[in-house]
């Protein structure tokens, strides 16, 4: 008989840990350079329209995991669950990295600007996108 247990704490803490990275990163960027005058102030909207259009990709994403998800769940406990769940695993942390990619270019943003208010947006936005990634907690306990 296959556990599904475990499978759900690694999601929950793949999720978490990856929340965690895209939220700490800017805080610490923003700790070491302090005050910043930014590199090319030029960059500052196109930089800002591109992460926000990152976010796209992570519709197609989000998709295939809700699909691998809805398998999961109706395989319960049987032997053919392992591959689902391989494959669940697989498509969270792509769907996380791709929620991810606003957050990141928020880095480069500020890098370049210097811009704090267009950071915490792009990283919240990105930490908005990564709730759809959460496994839900009624099914780990």
């Amino acid at each position: 008989m296959f556990d599904p247990k475990p499978h759900w704490r690694t999601l929950r803490s793949v999720w978490r840990m990856l929340s965690a990275a895209v939220l700490l990163l800017p805080i610490l960027l923003v700790m070491v350079l302090g005050d910043w005058n930014g590199l090319f102030d030029a960059a500052a909207v196109p930089l800002f329209a591109f992460g926000m259009a990152t976010l796209l990709l992570t519709l197609w994403r989000f998709r295939l995991y809700k699909r691998a998800l809805i398998r999961v769940d109706a395989l319960g406990t049987s032997d053919e669950a392992a591959g689902a769940w391989g494959s669940l695993h697989r498509l969270q942390s792509l769907g996380l990295s791709a929620a991810a990619l606003p957050a990141l270019v928020a880095l480069v943003h500020y890098f370049c600007v210097g811009e704090i208010i267009p950071l915490a947006l792009l990283v919240i936005v990105s930490l908005g996108v990564m709730l759809l990634y959460r496994p839900p907690a009624a099914w780990v306990d």
